[in-house]
């Protein structure tokens, strides 16, 4: 259920030399039209067509200036014709999403049959805004490398961006930069052609990663820009996706990392167990389509009227996950510590004298009788992994395990772009994207192995209409969902009741799992944790702008509305931690120290364990759904 509504206020903006642009990252281009002398030319008429079959005409007004707003970004031809002078034509022009292009035609005197054609010149100094911003061009977007390929990493290269590290492996959810002049990462956005892309629970990390194949162009817009952005007091990481044109192309790809080509490190080498190149498996791979929707004859017969794109990318990630754990021994589990009145024990290196809490005395031989052992202390002192190593590791670990953890991830990217008239423009654009891992060794090590399931999308709606060559209406509709799933491997999940374990809860109803192991928190030994799974949360975004530029003699006025209807559905348990005593596990977690915060103790927090002597207990009832 959706919470949370936000209803931009009516705007109304005002320009003299440039423009504000809509959400959807459509530009503008403008200019003024003279004579041989510097005079302005009113009343000439401007022409401008993209690669993608759109065409505006335009007439100059009494100032020699006009303005064509609301078009998208890409390569423009600019074609001027005025009586007495030979007709201007001017190709490669540039125009950069969510900008203005400034395009100035000096005519010659001749007749109107003749034609002076004119290259673009690359922009030096982008002087129609006061927005601070940086574009990735599609150029290069190719020549750089990205280590995961994951386009937002590119806003790295925009000066002020701090934090973020290119050189990583990072192929799935990141947040980019985590600060932008100073921005707290929050406070920054990510969008996939208008459509919001940062999750709302997550402090700014996306919900997903775009190909980056199927990527036009990044725009970071990092300071005074447009108010009608609005969402956010950061950054703007734009990314804009590609679309097809009136000729067919395509391609396919695959990168590959293996470990057969890599090398064992000097740490793992000099290091017992690990004398062997870790399992490492990388393919990432994929292909992408686009080109015009016709049929010869019958629809579309020029290419100029719809045109399409379809792009897919997979990940395969094999790698190996690691665990080495403090537990306790063999004997520690049955409640014999004699091993630690040796004054070399590994455990303490010192003599440990495990006395009775009652009486003082020292239990004799460190044993503690069966009378006061307790069958859910040692319940969780066998939950602990099994010893696997005789001689121990770092120290005291005696536990050491790898397991194979597999990451794979899906992208789908669909554009679509329909010319209806010469006057309306249609543009559908949508990003899926689905990720799935396996975590062997999440929590404690074989007992509570857990799964990822990420299915997120994107997808953005926009519709341009040109009431008259001076008014222009657009509107566009974005939905953004952040679906988390997180189911746990029922097969190879432990029951608390397989060591023992079978105290009686303070909440008995309502548990996911009824006999999911405690959590245990034990001094000098690794923390056992059952873990709070298995989980949903889902993150909807719903976005509405509708805006009407308006060309009136040299001012340039746009008004609209932003609506948003986003929210936070989460049936979780992993934000109860808020204080030490806190947990977020339904079943139970126990706090054991070797003082017992004062009470009376056997002296050592594992011995305190296997006579069930804690410190402190804490438990979650029924798990609320939170809708916000």
């Amino acid at each position: 259920m959706l919470k949370r509504a936000v209803l931009g206020a009516v705007c109304l903006f005002f320009a003299l030399s440039f423009l504000s642009f809509a959400q959807s990252d459509l530009g503008s281009i403008q200019g003024f039209v003279k004579d041989p002398s510097g005079a302005l030319i009113p009343n000439s008429k401007v022409t401008i067509h993209n690669q993608s079959g759109l065409e505006r005409q335009s007439t100059t007004n009494e100032s020699g200036s006009y303005t064509f707003t609301n078009i998208p970004p890409g390569l423009y031809t600019l074609m001027v014709e005025a009586s007495g002078f030979k007709k201007y034509t001017s190709s490669a022009n540039k125009l950069d999403p969510s900008s203005a292009l400034e395009i100035d035609a000096s005519l010659t005197v001749g007749a109107a049959s003749e034609t002076v054609e004119v290259s673009a010149t690359a922009v030096t100094l982008q002087t129609e805004s006061a927005s601070v911003q940086k574009l990735i061009s599609r150029e290069q977007i190719d020549n750089l490398e990205l280590n995961g390929r994951n386009p937002v990493g590119l806003a790295s290269l925009v000066p002020g961006a701090r934090g973020g590290n290119l050189s990583g492996l990072n192929f799935n959810f990141t947040q980019g930069p985590s600060n932008f002049n100073g921005s707290r990462n929050p406070e920054n956005l990510i969008t996939y052609d208008g459509a919001p892309a940062t999750r709302t629970r997550s402090n700014g990390t996306s919900l997903g990663a775009a190909d980056v194949d199927s990527t036009q162009e990044v725009q970071i817009l990092t300071a005074a820009y447009a108010a009608e952005y609005g969402r956010t007091s950061g950054a703007q990481i734009r990314i804009l996706t590609r679309s097809g044109g009136q000729q067919f192309h395509g391609a396919a790809f695959e990168y590959v990392r293996n470990d057969a080509f890599n090398a064992n490190t000097w740490t793992r080498n000099h290091t017992p167990g690990q004398a062997f190149v870790p399992a490492f498996r990388y393919n990432q791979y994929g292909y992408n389509v686009g080109g015009p929707a016709y049929i010869p004859g019958k629809f579309n017969t020029n290419k100029s009227k719809f045109f399409w794109y379809w792009g897919q990318e997979w990940v395969k990630y094999r790698f190996t996950d690691t665990a080495n754990w403090e537990v306790p021994s063999n004997l520690m589990r049955q409640g014999n510590f004699s091993e630690l009145l040796s004054p070399t024990n590994f455990f303490y290196g010192k003599v440990v004298t495990i006395k009775d809490p009652v009486t003082g005395v020292p239990f004799p031989n460190n044993i503690i009788p069966n009378s006061q052992l307790s069958p859910n202390g040692l319940g969780i002192l066998k939950a602990y992994p099994q010893v696997n190593l005789s001689t121990p590791i770092n120290g005291n670990q005696l536990f050491y395990i790898t397991a194979p953890h597999p990451q794979d991830q899906r992208k789908d990217t669909l554009a679509s772009d329909i010319n209806l008239t010469d006057r309306q423009r249609l543009q559908f654009r949508r990003n899926n994207y689905t990720f799935d891992e396996y975590q062997p060794l999440d929590g404690t090590p074989l007992e509570t192995p857990k799964y990822f399931h990420r299915p997120n999308q994107t997808n953005s709606l926009d519709y341009v209409f040109t009431i008259s060559p001076t008014i222009i209406n657009e509107a566009l509709a974005t939905v953004s969902v952040d679906d988390v799933y997180i189911p746990v491997d029922a097969a190879h999940f432990a029951d608390r009741t397989t060591f023992g374990i079978n105290y009686p809860y303070i909440f008995p109803t309502g548990k996911l799992i009824q006999n999911r192991i405690p959590t245990a928190n034990i001094q000098g030994l690794t923390g056992l944790t059952g873990n709070p799974y298995p989980s949903h949360s889902s993150g909807p975004i719903y976005t509405f702008t509708d805006s009407v530029t308006w060309v009136k003699g040299k001012h340039t006025l746009k008004f609209g509305f932003y609506w948003e209807l986003s929210g936070e559905n989460d049936n979780d348990e992993i934000n109860v931690s808020a204080c030490p005593t806190c947990t977020n596990n339904q079943n139970g977690q126990f706090s054991f120290t070797d003082t017992r915060s004062g009470q009376p103790g056997t002296g050592n927090a594992i011995a305190n364990t296997a006579m069930g002597l804690f410190d402190s207990y804490s438990e979650l009832g029924q798990r609320a759904y939170t809708p916000f």
